[in-house]
């Protein structure tokens, strides 16, 4: 008797080890990102990055697993991304509304324990510039997107950023790729690349080989400006996570891998994404480029290595079944259209589904996990930055860590 007394005793100390375990990095990743992706980081450098990428599976699995059933219980309902879906693209006679802007106060950046007071970069006040006359009316659309859901403005899209005159260069609409789960959906935003700029930024301790250069993390001084700086949004997977190559202003940060996703800035201002070349080392009109995994659409088909199940594909990370925030971006077949996609509860076929849906002729991963998925618009008020996040009732850390020297790269946009 005391013997099977001792063995249930062990069983439950077990279990409640287990347990905790589980529970610890879960609620951390629920309810306080930033420590998650902190503790995910601390984990690497101890366990490697497969360890840790098995651990994320689990938890991402649970809480897809809660999020499922209490949508079936119906503590759960599906709600679009914002409050209002918004009117199509107003008309060019129409004064523009200001969007609602959250003022973060300034504080550390990102989870970086190297990160320190020196490190800390803050935003030099500048004279607001006056809009500038517009002579012609000027008008960009988008046709509205097919709903894939039954959520009330699925599709259509609205303004989200403006030009010095009021003028729409960036849409952003959402939708709702997957069936299964009614209360994912990925938010779009489109970007007129014949009117804004985009830039790529090494941060100052990724992405970089071990021993290799890094970059200082920050928006370059002469695009700190009103009516110029527009919005930021996140890079891709750490080096420990796939080695993926980077390159800006001709610093080689780390060396290319074949046979990945490549977005690549020119030096005009167009952008392309496409399967890295060894040509794009020599060609002296290439500005910067990242890679990050293999294709998610190639020539508007969604590759088949999005339904492989493999976490070697996708950076040594968690596996394309696995349902957690993601993010990617894309070009429509003229290059003339830059899309940027974020969502919560997402695989990778849901998140293919939706690009695709939305016109990307080529177009790859970015990162993923609560934390590190991040697109913020920028405004210039009263003297100081303001940074709105694209998703406000998820994207709450830091939202305004693109001002200041980030440890991780980053993309912004800017006016031309």
């Amino acid at each position: 008797m005391r013997q099977r007394i001792g063995v249930r005793k062990t069983a439950f100390i077990v279990l409640g080890v287990v347990v905790f375990v589980g529970f610890v990095p879960f609620a951390l990743v629920e309810w306080w990102p930033e420590g998650g992706a902190m503790l995910a980081d601390r984990g690497r450098k101890v366990f490697g990055p497969r360890v840790v990428a098995q651990v994320e599976n689990l938890v991402f699995g649970v809480q897809d697993a809660a999020r499922g059933w209490a949508y079936r219980l119906g503590w759960r309902q599906p709600v679009s991304p914002w409050q209002t879906p918004g009117p199509t693209v107003m008309p060019p006679t129409a004064e523009p509304s200001a969007p609602t802007v959250t003022r973060i106060p300034r504080s550390t950046p990102l989870p970086v324990e190297t990160l320190s007071p020196a490190d800390r970069v803050s935003p030099t006040p500048v004279p607001v510039a006056s809009p500038s006359p517009t002579e012609e009316p000027f008008r960009w659309e988008l046709s509205s997107l097919p709903a894939l859901g039954e959520l009330e403005g699925e599709g259509e899209w609205q303004v989200y950023l403006y030009d010095r005159a009021g003028r729409p260069v960036a849409l952003r609409t959402f939708l709702q790729p997957d069936a299964g789960r009614p209360y994912a959906y990925v938010a779009v935003v489109a970007v007129d690349l014949r009117r804004a700029a985009l830039h790529f930024v090494p941060g100052f301790l990724e992405p970089a080989a071990p021993d290799g250069p890094r970059g200082d993390g920050l928006i370059a001084e002469e695009h700190r400006r009103p009516g110029v700086l527009l919005a930021a949004f996140n890079g891709g997977f750490r080096y420990a996570n796939g080695m993926f190559g980077a390159m800006a202003d001709g610093v080689l940060y780390v060396p290319p891998q074949p046979d990945k996703a490549t977005l690549v800035i020119y030096r005009d201002g167009s952008v392309r994404i496409a399967n890295w070349s060894n040509a794009f080392l020599a060609d002296p009109d290439i500005l910067a480029w990242r890679q990050n995994a293999p294709l998610v659409i190639q020539e508007g088909e969604i590759s088949a290595r999005v339904y492989n199940d493999s976490i070697t594909d996708w950076g040594a990370s968690v596996s394309n079944h696995i349902v957690t925030r993601r993010s990617a971006v894309g070009v429509d077949a003229a290059g003339e259209t830059l899309f940027y996609f974020a969502g919560p509860n997402l695989d990778m076929p849901s998140l293919a589904a939706a690009m695709q849906a939305s016109g990307v002729y080529n177009g790859m991963l970015l990162d993923i996990n609560n934390f590190w998925v991040m697109f913020s618009a920028f405004r210039f008020e009263d003297g100081e930055w303001l940074a709105e996040a694209l998703l406000p009732d998820l994207m709450t850390d830091k939202v305004d860590r693109y001002l200041y020297a980030s440890p991780v790269d980053f993309f912004y946009l800017t006016l031309r």
